[in-house]
């Protein structure tokens, strides 16, 4: 049954200051500015790519062209690198595996479907341009009924029951051809017959856009709709060797290609009507192949200056939410260089310099996720020192005593009280740490640049295999001893982007920070992790968002800064403390964030 107020709303309220935490699409008057304000959630206006892992193939270029799988299950098929191949890659969403080859090697052919269920038709194999039509259930390759005329470099779109290819060469090739899930047929020939062009949409309502005549290409789009095609509005750049996805016609991926000699990274958006610029591609480049839709897709593979490139970039559409940080309550004791554990609403804060000297202080504060309150010391006062676990069982190792000393101590916090236990194996101050009260990683540090990893099993410590980029001040984030991850830090001569993951045995590089940066705060788990702050002589406030895959910049911190704490969630983390004017201060993230807006002012 619907309420008054879900049928009627509610009285708009009046505040001498904005309310704290307006309900979405709340309306109220401030009487201090005479302003009727409202709120309501604060996403991207344009869609954006990030990098994902890499395919194994070489044979990463003319892969097809058409829309052929999704974000999560896509397929790259055959391609070229100098010769012609006919190895096939499966893509789950992380990374990619070899599956089943084709059983006609080529490159430059029409795709379409899923994954699995997919068809690749057409193309050219080294010698001659063919019309070898297979398709894919998922395990195997079975060729089916060719194309009537033998072609490549030609668009599709579609699925395994019902298709559409049109355009490609030997020049002119307008035609197009319809499948069925069993035959092709003939249909009318687009208006402008070209090659190297986009395509995407359905065998019913398909777009194609692009292509040549080379060296420029064409900024043409036409719109086919079951029977005939149409001219409607250019691309914003006129390109050629470009490609495309979209499950319909009114919602397409315009992306990469080629404009003389010059590679391409622009993105455009199709909403039936007009065309619009998005973010570029990371990797400019030609013979790009993706799939997917509007809000969630896929780039993949393609020719760079100088060979190809295996390159995978993930697309997210406009109206994703937009993270922010928010100032909250000052600690009692500002300071840098401090370890934290817990999470956002219940936080630990511990040791570090104060700004009296400095001072190596052993100070400890626990946050409730509105306020800091003093609580018992560590027994050793030190700076520079990690720290992991919650704020109720927490653990502190390493750093760097009020005597200059490195220290290798480790205390147990149990909620009330701190204890000494078994030591580091390496002393070190500037480490960092990953992991809980029982199950802990220690690796990093300096003097110098460390790389030595050590695990503690909740009484002692053991070392274990070594970082492969020695480095001191990196920020980590991690669950356990068994699964961590370590990012930027100094290295023996500069700051260092690098990425490390732990999967219990060893360390493996993954793709790196956008900005290299040390003595940075962390949060989060080897999948999805938060970096933020940091050294880069000024300090930094930049904030980045790591997804398991690749790190992408997000709103930045209110007060740049570097020696701070951090702790919780990627999608609601805490920063503490910390270098350049900021030792006291505290600021929570969140994932989503609103905008207000002001409706009318007296």
């Amino acid at each position: 049954m619907a309420t008054y107020l879900g049928t009627h709303g509610s009285k708009i309220q009046n505040y001498t200051t904005d309310p704290d935490n307006p309900n979405t699409g709340e309306v109220w008057y401030n009487d201090t500015s005479n302003a009727l304000k409202f709120q309501y959630p604060n996403t991207t206006t344009a869609g954006s790519w990030r990098t994902g892992n890499n395919f194994n193939s070489t044979g990463s270029s003319g892969r097809g062209d058409g829309t052929q799988g999704t974000q999560d299950a896509a397929l790259a098929t055959a391609g070229n690198n100098g010769g012609y191949f006919a190895n096939v890659e499966s893509y789950n969403g992380t990374s990619w595996a070899e599956v089943n080859d084709v059983n006609t090697q080529r490159a430059f052919m029409g795709k379409f479907g899923l994954n699995p269920a997919t068809v690749i038709a057409g193309g050219y194999n080294g010698s001659a341009n063919v019309g070898t039509t297979e398709y894919y259930n998922g395990t195997n390759w079975a060729t089916v009924n060719p194309l009537n005329a033998g072609r490549n470099a030609l668009s599709a779109a579609g699925d395994y029951t019902a298709a559409i290819v049109f355009g490609g060469s030997p020049a002119p090739a307008g035609g197009t051809e319809v499948w069925n899930g069993t035959n092709w047929a003939e249909v009318a020939d687009l208006n402008s017959k070209r090659y190297a062009l986009g395509g995407a949409g359905t065998s019913t309502e398909a777009l194609a856009f692009g292509g040549s005549p080379e060296p420029g290409g064409v900024a043409l789009t036409e719109a086919w709709n079951g029977s005939s095609w149409t001219e409607v509005n250019d691309l914003n750049t006129a390109r050629v060797y470009l490609g495309g996805f979209g499950p319909s016609a009114p919602s397409a991926i315009a992306m990469g290609g080629l404009v003389g000699s010059t590679y391409q990274s622009k993105t455009e958006l199709y909403n039936g009507t007009n065309w619009a610029e998005q973010n570029d591609l990371s990797t400019a480049r030609f013979q790009v192949s993706g799939g997917g839709s509007s809000t969630a897709g896929l780039a993949y593979g393609g020719a760079i200056p100088g060979g190809k490139t295996q390159a995978t970039e993930e697309w997210t559409g406009a109206g994703a939410a937009v993270g922010a940080w928010s100032t909250g309550n000052v600690m009692n004791l500002g300071r840098r260089t401090l370890a934290g554990a817990g999470i956002q609403t219940a936080a630990l804060a511990f040791g570090g310099d104060d700004n009296s000297g400095p001072t190596r202080v052993a100070n400890t504060e626990k946050y409730n996720g509105t306020t800091w309150t003093e609580v018992n010391d560590l027994q050793t006062a030190r700076s520079r020192l990690a720290g992991v676990g919650t704020q109720t069982y927490a653990l502190a190792f390493g750093g760097e005593d009020p005597g200059d000393n490195l220290t290798g101590k480790t205390e147990t916090w149990n909620g009330t009280n701190w204890s000494e236990t078994a030591d580091l194996t390496t002393v070190r101050k500037r480490l960092g740490g990953a992991g809980t009260y029982t199950s802990a990683l220690a690796f990093g540090g300096t003097p110098g640049a460390k790389n030595e990893t050590e695990s503690w099993n909740g009484t002692s410590w053991t070392e274990m295999n070594n970082l492969n980029t020695a480095r001191q001040g990196p920020g980590s984030a991690g669950t356990d001893k068994t699964s961590a991850l370590a990012f930027g830090g100094y290295s023996a001569t500069n700051y260092t982007a690098v990425t490390e993951s732990w999967n219990g045995t060893n360390w493996t590089e993954v793709n790196d920070l956008n900005t290299a940066r040390y003595s940075l705060g962390g949060s989060g788990t080897v999948s999805a992790a938060l970096a933020f702050g940091g050294e880069v002589s000024p300090p930094t406030g930049k904030t980045e968002e790591w997804n398991g895959v690749s790190w992408v910049e997000v709103a930045d911190l209110s007060v740049a800064r570097a020696g701070l704490g951090g702790c919780g969630t990627p999608s609601a983390s805490l920063a503490f403390a910390g270098a350049a004017g900021a030792e006291n201060m505290t600021e929570e993230w969140s994932g989503s964030s609103n905008v207000t807006k002001t409706i009318t002012t007296d």
